[in-house]
């Protein structure tokens, strides 16, 4: 049955033992799993086996990079097909979601504005020129616009909002 709303295995791809006999099989398994109670651990013995199997793969191709075999790609597409239709079940594969010092973070990097990484650059090199009251007007004009400038050794100065 070949309708999208079940867990059937992916369509046929060419010769590709990965797609026509590992997946079908492990699709196999995952749907006799869930069928007997549920039973997860079989199921992530399924998904876990697939994961096996695209490892394989890519090793494979890795101890064969002399020659120009390519990667089964059928079969990983199978294997990633397959992946997907168990995460319908499982709901492991998800962006993590950010912790609050992240988001603020990533706020503050979206948040500065051209015109003030403009003056933080000035003044960088402003400092290594040791031209010292420019550099130190430039820190004013960046404090006035509502950001502050935090030297680091050896590095890029660290500019944020002004809390």
């Amino acid at each position: 049955n070949n309708n999208n709303n079940n867990i059937s295995t992916p369509g046929e791809t060419g010769n590709s033992k990965l797609a026509t006999e590992i997946v079908p099989k492990e699709m196999k398994n995952f749907e006799a799993a869930l069928l007997d109670d549920l039973s997860m651990p079989r199921a992530a013995a399924s998904l876990f086996a697939l994961v096996k199997a695209a490892e394989a793969e890519f090793k494979k191709k890795k101890k064969k990079d002399d020659d120009n075999t390519p990667p089964d790609l059928d079969g990983l597409r199978a294997i990633e097909e397959s992946f997907q239709k168990m995460d319908r079940v499982f709901g492991i594969f998800y962006e993590v979601p950010q912790t609050e010092e992240e988001k603020r973070e990533a706020e503050d990097a979206e948040v500065i504005p051209k015109e003030v990484m403009d003056l933080v650059g000035q003044r960088t090199a402003a400092k290594e020129a040791k031209d010292w009251d420019l550099a130190d007007s430039l820190r004013k004009t960046i404090t006035e616009l509502g950001f502050k400038v935090k030297d680091v050794k050896d590095g890029e100065p660290i500019v944020s909002r002004l809390e």
